[in-house]
């Protein structure tokens, strides 16, 4: 029998809480797709590896999706590419909650995602970055 663990044991980025706007739009067409485009979720926390978002439609899991992503944080959002890794029924009606695990992440949102986090464990207002460690704060330069 395997001992229980916590989900978050399983990954290996760190995650924080982190709300955000997101869009979700389909990359290949799944059978039963029943709406095309994109389509408005609630990010609820970030990694460097993905996004869990809460939504009303339920995608398929392996779905790919290109997510967009935006908050007061980050004026210029963030895009990337991740699939549906899994699936979970959310306290809401009718609602799920989806992780989406990255896997096409370009340099500027990999660098905002870093910024995000670091944010997180070394508090400061966003406007004075100067004093960030220079190795995560390369997207300023």
């Amino acid at each position: 029998m395997l001992p229980e663990t916590q989900a978050d044991e399983r990954r290996c980025n760190e995650r924080i809480s982190w709300t955000c706007h997101a869009r979700l739009l389909p990359l290949s067409l799944q059978p039963r797709t029943p709406m095309l485009g994109m389509h408005d979720v609630t990010g609820q926390d970030i990694s460097e590896g993905g996004l869990r978002v809460c939504t009303d439609r339920l995608f398929a899991l392996q779905s790919r999706l290109l997510v967009e992503m935006e908050s007061p944080e980050l004026p210029k959002g963030i895009q990337a590419v991740g699939s549906v890794a899994w699936i979970s029924p959310s306290p809401g009606d009718d609602q799920w909650c989806l992780g989406i695990e990255f896997s096409d992440v370009g340099d500027h949102a990999l660098a905002s995602i870093r910024n995000l986090l670091l944010h997180e464990q070394y508090p400061c207002d966003w406007a004075d970055r100067d004093h960030l460690p220079h190795t995560l704060d390369q997207t300023t330069a």
